[in-house]
């Protein structure tokens, strides 16, 4: 069986299409460790640390139980919203709950953005979330794929665009639904420094903030990730080569080439990151070939 780490990625001929990147010692050995392997002798990757896989579940779980708790409260006077009511021991119970899950939310946001704050600022590490110029190139590539216009898929890194999107959105939409959310939980004190149309504003945006979040999380992420991807990696942490070779293959070429500087005796080392897809490389080959043939000498 080969080592995932040793696997020789192919190196792009065209240097416009190449990103130098620096690498130190801690780096190498970080991108080492996360290579493993299974019980059965299959080679993976360490996709999602234990912190992260906790934080997701609690994200999951807090936005499930507000979304039910909040859909009760909105649809209290239909046959339906009763039904969840009483399931949940009548409207004051089902606000506690609500109340008490939004804290836990607020919580699991704090410790999110204490990790960020530790990689990027501890770590020296640029967030792998934060956009590029290249999710838009990406994007473009893709829409082109699905009209038809061309076969060439995007090399993506460790999040493509859509999984940034959806985290964009689900982000500023938390925080959207806290801050309305505090407003008509303490409309009294708002009422004090600011205009009382506002919390009944705070109101209407709170709940249709909470509908475009349900549907975002629960149709558009649970379907692009888990129903059409099969990628259950957020949850056991680990993701096969193979799989990574197909769904985030500059990740993976990162680690690969990060990995295998692991003993090198000087520090930082440059790499070479290929931004060009296969289809890319094969048809700057043809071309090349084209190239050669006709500028090498014809026969008599």
């Amino acid at each position: 069986m080969s080592d995932p780490v040793l696997t020789k990625v192919p190196v792009s001929a065209d240097p416009r299409l190449l990103l130098a990147m620096p690498i130190n010692e801690r780096q190498a050995k970080a991108a080492r460790s996360r290579f493993k392997t299974d019980k059965q002798g299959n080679p993976y990757v360490l996709r999602f640390t234990l912190l992260n896989r906790f934080l997701h579940a609690l994200l999951l779980i807090a936005i499930t139980i507000l979304a039910f708790t909040g859909l009760a409260q909105i649809l209290h006077g239909n046959f339906l919203g009763s039904i969840m009511l009483q399931m949940l021991g009548g409207l004051d119970a089902t606000q506690g709950i609500h109340h008490t899950v939004s804290i836990l939310l607020g919580i699991v946001v704090v410790f999110h953005l204490l990790d960020i704050l530790e990689s990027t600022v501890i770590r020296r590490q640029t967030p792998a979330m934060l956009p590029k110029g290249k999710d838009l190139a990406d994007a473009m590539r893709v829409l082109k794929v699905n009209l038809g216009f061309s076969i060439e898929t995007p090399r993506y890194d460790r999040f493509n665009f859509e999984q940034k999107t959806v985290y964009f959105v689900v982000s500023l939409g938390v925080l959207l639904q806290g801050l309305t959310g505090l407003m008509q939980w303490f409309p009294i004190q708002v009422t004090e420094i600011m205009p009382g149309i506002l919390v009944t504003y705070a109101g209407i945006l709170h709940r249709w903030n909470a509908i475009l979040i349900i549907l975002v999380v629960f149709v558009w992420h649970l379907y692009q990730v888990h129903v059409r991807d099969h990628n259950l990696s957020i949850f056991s942490g680990k993701m096969s080569v193979a799989e990574m070779s197909m769904e985030h293959p500059l990740e993976l070429e990162y680690l690969q080439k990060a990995a295998a500087l692991v003993g090198s005796p000087t520090w930082p080392v440059k790499i070479e990151m290929n931004l060009n897809s296969e289809i890319e490389k094969l048809e700057q080959a043809a071309v090349a070939g084209t190239t050669q043939g006709s500028s090498s000498p014809k026969g008599n």
